[in-house]
This record gives structure tokens, C-alpha cells and sequence, in this order.
């Protein structure tokens, strides 16, 4: 391209126009580098003065940078052959020039924003991953807590630089470009290597996979979600885990009256971890621990996946879902299927779903409509005030509205769904509420977010304690059942290095609290060591009211003699993991790698030793179970998909 010389009084714009026309691939690709080297480099943080902590940090940028150099060289190889094929038509050409400018601008800006979204995911931002953030009216808060004034300065830094430096004219060094390729060739080469070594069983491995790549790579997901194949063959018989409950119960309620009314309350975003009921160090749930006294604790539950949405399909319809990052409320909110509600409403039940967030989040009021629920109502309706946040608002609202809600017809028994929304990221503090310093001296890592979360699990806590206060003052708590369990795990990086939910089927990411309170019926409180999901919440229900299970149902009821000992869970925003809890082992296959990995529950509760192959016919039995499910699954949702 021919060199020109910018016009001094030209408008900004038109300042930068002549500037393009010395662009050259060369430099086009290599004006990325400094910010993707940069972004990475900040990943890292910086390093102590000492030779361990440096000879790690230069290892770790070396290994993590290696893609990001391969697509800046694989960025500038297609800008110079775009340029030179439309050196003929110099109004394409400039077209050209500035959509390559622009694309480069932005991927230098995507790089700075993708070390804060893995900073949080621990994975690269990928389609499925913006799908499921999809509603940005609910996700700001989350998001805003993010953006700090370094990164939004960042943001707006790295695409300005990157266009200075791609339309400025660089000193002519006759070995400089030679070099410089032969340079990024052998750290893609070797870096790339390295990264496939060892140093890819780091639980942080995809901080090596370029940011840009792992999107564009994640698109054609958008047109088939079914991930990757598991060809295990497995027996006829491994599918009664999921075919639809018996019609009997197997709760006996003896000489004391079954309940009238029942109460299922799901606490946002906990799971069983951080909760002082399940042995927290933490004191975050008093009020659950002394309401335990009467209550039955089960020790074993799971949630099926850590995405709310698919967690309210299996509790409402009792189903499995299938092993996608797509959200049922969303895609099929007309999935076959009877609600508890829809079965306590036909016996002269009041029936109500309230939530103190938005129920329009990923379309949940849509999947609820015509579920048997009288009312729908979440923070708009619920609110006494401004919200926490762009998720919702306090959760002493939600009680005040249950306990009114009880209150309107004394004479009709009621059902009434509770879910919580403070315990959501990005855990904002109920105004006025004073805050508890869970940590004195000890600090986590994640000490800030893990503080604010601990904090508004205890302000739930001290809210379910109203709950139960307000029935006993009722004279309800003779004839009210409670149910309390949560959607999902949140991890904070303790004991695995992964936060958040949904991307990995760790205890604390599936293992969910599972509380049956009535003083009626249980006395005396005790601990029970079934193992079960959320699939079995209505069934359970049902069985504690008498009422018969719902023919399409694919749970049991926890009190059932004959359930299977199992329960099932999968995450796939980042590998295809599908797993199951048997007796005192945890099963996990990673679909997309062909790996398997055991755990001892009993003698390792944080899973840190992997016992697979000192157990190669239980991984072999426990895989062919998890490939009846992922079978048993498909053939479901294939079935249901006509109805959507």
C-alpha cells in the first residue's frame, strides 16, 4: 500500500482516513498483541521478587499467551490477504480497511473484558454462556459489580491504542518484522505445547484457549446443543431410575394426622456448603438448625444442574432435565407435564408461586402460566419498596406476603411456593441490615464476595425463622408442612478452584440442602441419609399429604421403599460433565475429554483424591448409568419438543 500524508486541518475522522491506507496486515495483526499479552499478564497479577514466584508467573503468561498470539498472527494473515485481493477495487478496499480496523479494535477491547468474565466463570465467554446472560434487564447488577473504574478504563484504552498503533507508521527496521515472526512463531509453537502438557491439569486451564477462538468456536452450538456422544452400552434395566413413580407412597404417618397445608420454600443460589445446618464452620442458618428439632434433615440431596430455570422444571414437573445449557423456561415452557400445584388444585387446594425477584427472568412467569398456580407474584407485586437490585428485592417481603397469603382463607388448605432472591450475586446487603464479619482474622481468597454471600444467607435465615414463628402464632404449624431446599450450589473457590454454578458437578456446586419441617409430624428432628434430587420434591410432597403421584412424574418420594439409591447432576457450560451420587461414592464422566473420576464421599468429603482407577468395575458399572440417563433424556425431550 502506498504511503499518504494525513491533511492537517481534516476533521478526526478524516484525519484517520488517509492513515488507512498505510495499514498492512502485518501491522494490523500485530497492534493486537500488546493488549492480548497485556490482558494475560494481568490475569496473573504481578508477581513477588523472588525466583519461585517470578519463574511461575513468566511460566504461566508463557503457556497462557500462546493462542492469543495464534489468533493475532491468524488475524493479520487474513487482513493481508483481504488487502491484496482487493488492491483492484480501491472503494471495497477501504471498506475493508475500515471494517479490519474495527474488528481489530474490538477484539483488543474483547480481550481486556474476557480476563474479568474468566476472572468470575473461569472460563472463556462462549455462546452458551451469552445465552444464559441473556437477559441483560436482570443481569446489570451482576454485571455492574465488575466493571471498576481500572476496568472501564482499560475498556476504553485498549481499542484506542490498538487503532493508534495500527495507523501509525513504524521506524523501518530491516530485521525487525523477520524477527519479530520468528519470535511469535516459536512461542505459539512451544507455548501451545506446553499448554497441552502438564500444565493443562491446572483446574484454571482455559485461561490458555483464546478468548476470541473459544467464541467463534462455541457459535455452532447455537444450532445443536446436544454435545458430544456417549456410546456406552448399557442394560435395559439401568433405565427404572427413571421411569414414573409407583402410585404408592411409602410415607406412614401412624397415629398423627397428615397435613393440611405445605409450604416449599427455595433458597436462591445455596447449596448445602455454607450453610452451619450442614456443618458450615460459618453461623449462617441458627434459625434452621433450631428448627431441625422438627424436623427430618436429609444429608444427600442434589440438584440435577446449577441453572435455575431447569431446577424449577424438575422440582414443578418432577422430570430430568436434559444434559443442555439451554434453559427450559425459555425454550420449551410448554413441556408436558403435571405441577403439584395442578393436583392440589383439582382437591379444593389455594394455590400460589411468589418469588421476591423478577419472574420474567428467562421466562419463568411463561413455563408457570397454567400450572395450577391461582397466583403468580414476584417483587413488583411483592415490593415495599425500591429493589435490592436489577435481580429483585428483600426477602422479608416474601414472608410478610406468605404469611398474609395464609391468612385470607383459614378454611382452604393452601400450597404456596416461596423463592428467595437475596442470596443472588452479586449479594447485595439489605439496606440498614448490619454486617457480620464472618472471617475475623482467617480470610479466604475470595473474602469479599464470600463475606457479602454469607451475609445474606444469615438475613434469609433470620427471615425463615419469622416464617416459622409467624405459623406457630397461627395456630398453623400443627397442619403446615415446610419444605426447604436450594436451586442450586454457589462455590467461591474453596475446595476446588471454581466459582459461581453450573460449570462443574462438585459438592458445592450440586449438593443442596433438603429440610421437611413439621412439628407434628416430626417431633423429634433427625438426620436422614437418603440420597435424592430435585426430582423428588413433589413426589415427596404428595406423599406426605396422601395424594397420589402424577403419572408422568419420573421422581420418588424419598420415603418410598423402593427408590434407587442415586441421584443425578451435569453441568455443561464448559466440559460435558454427567454424574451420579451411588451410596458413599460420586461418579463424574467428562463427555468431552472421555475421563472419568470417583470419589469417596465418606472417606474424602471435599473430593481431592480421585479413586477411578482403583475401582475399574464401579467406574464402568456408574458410567453405564449416566449413558441410560443421557439415553433416557434425549428420547424425553425428543418426545416433548412435538408440544413445543
Amino acid at each position: 500500500m502506498s504511503e499518504r500524508t494525513p491533511l492537517p486541518a481534516a476533521a478526526p475522522v478524516e484525519r484517520l482516513a488517509p492513515r488507512l491506507a498505510r495499514l498492512t496486515g502485518f501491522r494490523l495483526g500485530a497492534s493486537l498483541v500488546p493488549a492480548l499479552l497485556l490482558a494475560k499478564v494481568a490475569h496473573w497479577g504481578p508477581p513477588r521478587l523472588e525466583y519461585i514466584s517470578l519463574r511461575d508467573f513468566v511460566r504461566d503468561v508463557f503457556a497462557s499467551a500462546a493462542a492469543d498470539l495464534a489468533f493475532a498472527a491468524g488475524f493479520g494473515a487474513i487482513a493481508t490477504a483481504l488487502l491484496v485481493l482487493l488492491r483492484r477495487w480501491p472503494r471495497a478496499g477501504r471498506v475493508a480497511e475500515w471494517a479490519l480496523l474495527a474488528v481489530g479494535a474490538f477484539a483488543a477491547l474483547y480481550a481486556v473484558a474476557s480476563i474479568q468474565i474468566f476472572s468470575f466463570l473461569r472460563s472463556p465467554l462462549t455462546y452458551p454462556l451469552l445465552y444464559l446472560a441473556g437477559d441483560m434487564q436482570s443481569m446489570r447488577s451482576s454485571i455492574g459489580a465488575f466493571v471498576t473504574p481500572g476496568l472501564a478504563l482499560a475498556l476504553l484504552a485498549a481499542p484506542a491504542t490498538y487503532v493508534w498503533m495500527a495507523t501509525t507508521t513504524w521506524p523501518r527496521l530491516r530485521l525487525a518484522r523477520p524477527l519479530a515472526v520468528a519470535l511469535a512463531l516459536a512461542w505459539i509453537v512451544l507455548g501451545s505445547r506446553y499448554a497441552d502438557g502438564r500444565w493443562k491439569d491446572r483446574a484454571d486451564h482455559l485461561i490458555a484457549r483464546s478468548p476470541h477462538w473459544a467464541f467463534l468456536a462455541s457459535l455452532p452450538e447455537a444450532l445443536d446443543a446436544t454435545g458430544p456422544s456417549l456410546d456406552e452400552a448399557f442394560d435395559p434395566d439401568d433405565l427404572t431410575d427413571f421411569r414414573p413413580t409407583e402410585p404408592r407412597g411409602g410415607f406412614d404417618p401412624g397415629s398423627r394426622r397428615r397435613p393440611r397445608n405445605v409450604i416449599l420454600v427455595v433458597l436462591e443460589s445455596t447449596g448445602a456448603k455454607y450453610l452451619s445446618l450442614y456443618g458450615s464452620r460459618y453461623p449462617t442458618t441458627p434459625n434452621l438448625g433450631a428448627e431441625a428439632r422438627h424436623a427430618l434433615v436429609f444429608d444427600n440431596v442434589y440438584a440435577h444442574v446449577g441453572l435455575t430455570a431447569n431446577s424449577l422444571v424438575s422440582m414443578m414437573l418432577s422430570i430430568y432435565p436434559y444434559m443442555t445449557w439451554r434453559e427450559y423456561t425459555v425454550e420449551y415452557p410448554r413441556f408436558p407435564g403435571e405441577t403439584l400445584a395442578q393436583l392440589l388444585k383439582q382437591r379444593g387446594y389455594r394455590t400460589a408461586f411468589l418469588e421476591s425477584a423478577y419472574l420474567e427472568y428467562v421466562n419463568q412467569d411463561g413455563f408457570l402460566a397454567d400450572r395450577g398456580f391461582d397466583r403468580l407474584e414476584d417483587w413488583d407485586d411483592l415490593g415495599d419498596g425500591p429493589p435490592v437490585n436489577s435481580w429483585g428485592g428483600h426477602d422479608r417481603a416474601l414472608v410478610d406476603r406468605a404469611l398474609s397469603y395464609a391468612d385470607e382463607d383459614r378454611d382452604t388448605p393452601f400450597f404456596a411456593v416461596l423463592w428467595t432472591a437475596q442470596s443472588h450475586h452479586p449479594y447485595d446487603p439489605v439496606p440498614g441490615q448490619p454486617e457480620i464479619d464472618f472471617f475475623r482474622e482467617e480470610r479466604p481468597e475470595d473474602w469479599w464476595d464470600l463475606g457479602r454471600y454469607l451475609n445474606t444467607v444469615a438475613d434469609v435465615d433470620r427471615q425463615l425463622g419469622r416464617l416459622f414463628a409467624g405459623l406457630r402464632e397461627r395456630g398453623l404449624d400443627q397442619d403446615t408442612v415446610v419444605m426447604v431446599t436450594g436451586d442450586h450450589g454457589q462455590a467461591f473457590g474453596d475446595p476446588h478452584p471454581t466459582w459461581g454454578h453450573g460449570f462443574r458437578v462438585y459438592q458445592e456446586n450440586v449438593h443442596v440442602p433438603l429440610m421437611i419441617w413439621s412439628p407434628a409430624l416430626f417431633p423429634e428432628g433427625r438426620r436422614v441419609p437418603t440420597i435424592g434430587g430435585h426430582v423428588d420434591v413433589s413426589p415427596t410432597l404428595a406423599d406426605l399429604l396422601g395424594v397420589k403421584p402424577s403419572p408422568t412424574w419420573q421422581g420418588r418420594s424419598l420415603f418410598h421403599p423402593s427408590r434407587p439409591p442415586r441421584a443425578y447432576f451435569y453441568a455443561v457450560n464448559d466440559d460435558y460433565l454427567l454424574g451420579v451420587r451411588e451410596g458413599r461414592f460420586k461418579y463424574v464422566y467428562n463427555a468431552t475429554r472421555g475421563s472419568d473420576e470417583l470419589f469417596d464421599l465418606v472417606a474424602d468429603p471435599d473430593e481431592q483424591r480421585n479413586v477411578a482407577a482403583e475401582n475399574p468395575e464401579l467406574v464402568r458399572r456408574l458410567r453405564r448409568r449416566v449413558a441410560a440417563w443421557r439415553h433416557h433424556a434425549a428420547e424425553h425431550l425428543e418426545g416433548a419438543r412435538v408440544v413445543n
